[in-house]
């Protein structure tokens, strides 16, 4: 189809954190597979168990370090449970998180109030053709009560909460609709603040050594411009400019207009977007299509109340356009891929996620949880990146700087893949590696627009 190649050295400067790597039209959709670490699976027992270890002497839960989410036995299990979730969201004030038992095929709706039990009740017969059993159960707290805990328990070390600072991660406990707390040690003085603070039956601690990720910053695109293509985003800044490389993500049609999606911290007061041989081919509106502050983190898109991880909208001039494909290879190479379809549904633990940035080409892992707060702490001490994926892999492989805004996808069959998300940020361990990305749900409920796709 396309194009000429020229290979540029792989410079760039990005964001380092703790986790960052640096509506209109109905999306095609295409189904996932489920993923692997590496060859390596994870036991029901790890994946499942949210039962505490023990307890603290406040009362709080101590859960197990792999204390995640359920991993649906199979497609009809996960796209039943999706719709439970979006059925959750959509009530977010109403109803609590959805739990599914994978083994049994029991599926649980959580109500938090009175209307939130109506709504539930009214889904039980659609969700129960499924082939599940489905059940009504009271949540002691909504999706929106939740979602606004985690946010004020990523701000306690802003405040000054003592052993705060250990605090690098939250996640929702689907099963017990409840926060999990990740902490990389628990004195005595941060678990009396958080017990203080926050209902004991709302929150649970995990005890785990932090992770430190990274934030990203392949070469020359031409128009039609590709997803996985290197771009530079300059922004202005007093007394100056602010210039860093980055990935770009998936083609997107804005409302007739060719545009791109990439990370938002990739250009987080908005500015002009450059291409080795095509500079400033787009731009990125700060705050409506764009979703991140360099102090802060996540921030709401205007107008909008539910964080939406890490992405922005790159909108070109009117002489350049988009395509769907996406470069799929190694690092400064021209093979491509398709795609097809945006995924059918929110991601979900088991599903294969892989991301193929500028700089480190394809890397394939599994997901391994929903809905999460990472602290990206090597970026500053208030930088969270918020209600995003992670995934994990074995080996010695993990994107890096300047892989930001890369396209997160599942491979759909040779040379064809899916929109999963948009690639934020990575922690590499010497023989494993995690990932985070927003997932591309996300990106169509908060950007205008929609995924451009091809058959």
């Amino acid at each position: 189809m396309k194009r000429r190649r020229i290979a540029l050295p792989a410079w760039g400067s990005c964001l380092t954190a703790l986790v960052l790597i640096a509506q209109a039209g109905s999306p095609s959709m295409a189904t996932p597979p489920l993923g692997s670490l590496g060859g390596s699976r994870l036991s029901s027992a790890e994946l499942w168990s949210t039962e505490p270890v023990g307890v603290t002497s406040n009362g709080i839960a101590i859960v197990g370090p792999d204390a995640i989410q359920a991993r649906p036995a199979d497609e009809a299990q996960a796209t039943a449970f999706n719709a439970a979730l979006e059925l959750a969201y959509a009530h977010r004030n109403d109803l609590g998180y959805p739990w599914l038992d994978p083994e049994s095929g029991l599926l649980e709706l959580s109500f938090a109030s009175a209307l939130g039990e109506t709504v539930a009740a009214s889904a039980v017969d659609q969700l129960s053709a499924d082939g599940l059993t489905v059940r009504l159960r009271p949540a002691p707290t909504s999706i929106g009560e939740l979602d606004a805990l985690a946010d004020k328990i990523t701000r306690l070390n802003v405040a000054e909460v003592p052993g705060a600072d250990g605090i690098w991660m939250t996640e929702p406990d689907q099963k017990n609709n409840r926060i999990v707390v990740t902490v990389s040690e628990a004195p005595e003085e941060l678990l009396d603040a958080l017990a203080a603070r926050f209902d004991t039956e709302r929150i649970a601690v995990r005890i785990k050594p932090r992770e430190s990720p990274s934030t990203a910053s392949r070469d020359t695109d031409a128009p039609p411009f590709w997803g996985g293509a290197f771009i530079t985003t300059r922004q202005s800044v007093p007394g100056g400019q602010i210039l860093l490389n980055c990935t770009t993500g998936f083609a997107w049609n804005a409302g007739g207009q060719a545009a791109m999606l990439t990370a938002a911290h990739c250009i987080s007061r908005g500015g002009s977007v450059s291409y080795p041989s095509y500079p400033n081919a787009g731009t990125v509106r700060s705050g409506s299509e764009e979703n991140w502050d360099d102090t802060y983190g996540t921030q709401y898109y205007t107008g909008q109340s539910v964080y939406r991880g890490d992405v922005a909208l790159i909108r070109y001039g009117s002489s350049y356009g988009s395509a769907p494909y996406v470069y799929s290879g190694a690092p400064g190479s021209s093979t491509w891929s398709t795609v097809t379809a945006m995924a059918s549904r929110r991601s979900q633990v088991g599903d294969a996620a892989c991301v193929n940035g500028v700089v480190t080409g394809q890397w394939c892992g599994m997901v391994t949880a929903t809905g999460v707060n990472a602290w990206y702490l090597v970026n500053g001490v208030n930088v969270w990146a918020r209600n995003v994926v992670r995934a994990e892999a074995l080996g010695n492989t993990c994107p890096t700087h300047g892989d930001s805004g890369a396209p997160v996808y599942r491979i759909v069959s040779t040379g064809r893949v899916a929109a999963v998300g948009i690639f934020s940020g990575s922690f590499p361990q010497v023989v494993a590696c995690s990932v985070w990305f927003t997932d591309i749900w996300d990106a169509y409920y908060g950007l205008p627009g929609s995924l451009k796709t091809a058959g």
